[in-house]
């Protein structure tokens, strides 16, 4: 190590005794203890830290180094620290931290085994009890029992929560005899090794895949009371058999068949905002609020595979820029108008600035995982989830980089996957495809539509009845049996396929406007794009009656945050 320059700045450094927090050992010492020290900016190291003599740690000699961010790591505890200063191995690339050097090699008193246990410092292969991975690393052992274990394994937690399942799941070392499959990757777990199960169910899950920052919250619940998840997420109270008392309307709902049909769907869910068709549901006793009976029992809490946190049911958007009844679902990438989930734990309102960057900057949602709500309906998918488009269970994914659906062609990061590639290919699906409805009404057929899965072996080009240009047919479409008329999804839903007509909308900054079915005899003029709006849906602004905003434009990046 040059210890001519400084490595932060370049500087010379001065030697001299100082009471700061040396780089090496991490440690603050107040006797004022000999080193090095740059007058320039805060970097200090002790001269006894510069000494790497440690005969007891390594076979071979070594030197300090000074190396970048994450190029080098100590191979005993692999902490990610910045200036990482190490003593260094040249013969075997063998790297070992300060404060490692001068820690005892000997475990006393640990959660995760009865007896002591020692660090080795010479790399060997081996399975780690603890997690059941097979790796060639620099194990902990125990002399007494032949316990091995890899060093991170050691300080894994007893009790948590996962975002995968609803109950508590502890660390065993070892299983019942039997097939055991990871509730997370679905892989096969080895029940003679380490691995997380449930005390109530027969949920288990491996070591590495239950700390996954992706997974758990990183809280340990060993010695926590377990709170009483059933009555917290409770909806609503039960007056009598025909009345409920729902916790998002102020007056009693009444158990009723909706009279809606397939053919002429006239009822909206207040909650998924589709259609009803003639089926069980909740009716106000005193307005048009109106419930499907799954919605209706939507539990306040859940967990979900896109959070760690847990989730809460709202009835209408948190968010700041977005304060009503629209908000953005960061699965399906579409606005919507009914309930949401978002994260309980400081749910923090985002400003117009916040949320505009949030709207193109995918990375900011990995960043900032409170800064989001999911529509119910995309919220039902969770864990193993069976389409009737493909014949194998779909697993949840979340990719930084883009995948392709197969449903729409289009780019997706939340999609739902195969694991089954060596039998059907594999199939990607994403959130927007995989929450279209089966059937659907439009008022450009007179029959209802069934939702087309592609024809992959048929050569034949089709015609969108609404748009008037080609339907790709290897891509979803819906299609009337009928009639043989084909339509798009997009076109059939446009911006908002999660919509009520009649909501008051707080369109960002450009104040309130009604959402009003686009169903008279002469369509309105857009004030922004100057031609006639499209779509079911049409916004007019409520301090200006004859200002008309189609959903494309109305829906924009460009309308909702420029000025």
């Amino acid at each position: 190590m040059d210890l001519r320059k400084c490595h932060e700045c370049q500087s010379p450094l001065k030697y001299t005794k100082f009471s700061s927090k040396c780089y090496a050992c991490y440690e603050d010492h107040h006797d004022n203890k000999q080193g090095y020290k740059c007058d320039c900016c805060s970097f200090c190291i002790h001269e006894e830290c510069l000494i790497a003599n440690l005969p007891s740690r390594h076979k071979h000699p070594l030197k300090v180094i000074n190396c970048d961010y994450y190029k080098e790591l100590c191979r005993l505890c692999e902490t990610q620290r910045y200036p990482q200063i190490l003593y260094h191995c040249s013969q075997c690339s063998f790297n070992i931290c300060i404060p490692c050097a001068r820690t005892p090699l000997i475990f006393d008193q640990t959660k995760v085994h009865d007896h002591a246990l020692l660090q080795v410092t010479i790399k060997l292969p081996f399975t780690c009890d603890a997690c059941g991975l097979s790796s060639t690393e620099y194990p902990s052992i125990c002399l007494q029992c032949c316990f091995i274990i890899h060093r991170a394994c050691i300080f894994l937690p007893r009790v948590i929560y996962i975002n995968r399942h609803d109950h508590r799941i502890s660390h065993v070392y070892s299983l019942a005899n039997g097939k055991w499959i990871c509730g997370v990757c679905y892989e096969h777990v080895n029940g003679d090794y380490g691995a997380y199960s449930c005390s109530v169910c027969s949920y288990v899950v491996h070591s590495i895949c239950a700390t996954n920052k992706k997974v758990w919250d990183g809280r340990e619940l060993e010695g926590v009371p377990d709170e009483d998840e059933k009555e917290e997420s409770k909806p609503f109270e039960v007056i009598n058999e025909e009345l409920i008392k729902h916790f998002s309307h102020e007056h009693h709902l009444k158990a009723s068949l909706s009279s809606s049909r397939l053919e002429e769907p006239r009822e909206h869910c207040d909650a998924c905002t589709l259609p009803f068709y003639s089926e069980l549901c909740y009716k106000c006793t005193q307005c048009d609020f109106i419930l499907h009976n799954e919605c209706a029992n939507l539990p306040l809490k859940k967990r979900h595979e896109i959070s760690t946190q847990k989730l809460t049911l709202c009835a209408k958007s948190q968010h700041g820029a977005n304060p009503n009844n629209l908000f953005f679902c960061v699965a399906c990438l579409r606005h919507c108008t009914g309930f949401s989930y978002f994260p309980e734990k400081d749910p923090t309102f985002l400003s117009i600035e916040g949320f505009q960057r949030f709207y193109t900057d995918f990375s900011y949602f990995t960043e900032n995982p409170t800064f989001f709500s999911i529509d119910v309906r995309c919220a039902s998918i969770s864990d193993a989830f069976k389409h009737e488009s493909h014949p194998h269970w779909l697993f949840l994914y979340f990719n930084l980089f883009y995948s392709t659906c197969e449903g729409c062609n289009s780019d997706c990061r939340f999609f739902l996957r195969c694991k089954h590639t060596y039998d059907c290919g594999g199939c990607i699906l994403c959130f927007t495809c995989a929450t279209l409805p089966t059937f659907v009404r439009h008022k450009y057929d007179d029959h209802p539509l069934s939702l087309c899965y592609g024809e992959n072996n048929v050569n034949v080009t089709y015609c969108c009845e609404i748009c008037e240009e080609e339907v790709y047919s290897k891509i979803w479409f819906y299609k009337c049996n009928e009639c043989g008329s084909t339509l798009h999804t997009k076109c059939v839903f446009k911006d908002l396929i999660h919509s009520r007509p009649g909501y008051s909308l707080v369109m960002a900054n450009k104040g309130s406007f009604d959402l009003l079915p686009n169903n008279r005899l002469s369509r309105p003029i857009c004030y922004l794009c100057k031609i006639r709006c499209m779509g079911d849906f049409v916004l007019n602004k409520k301090a200006d009656s004859n200002i008309f905003i189609c959903c494309s434009c109305g829906f924009s990046y460009e309308f909702l945050f420029e000025n």
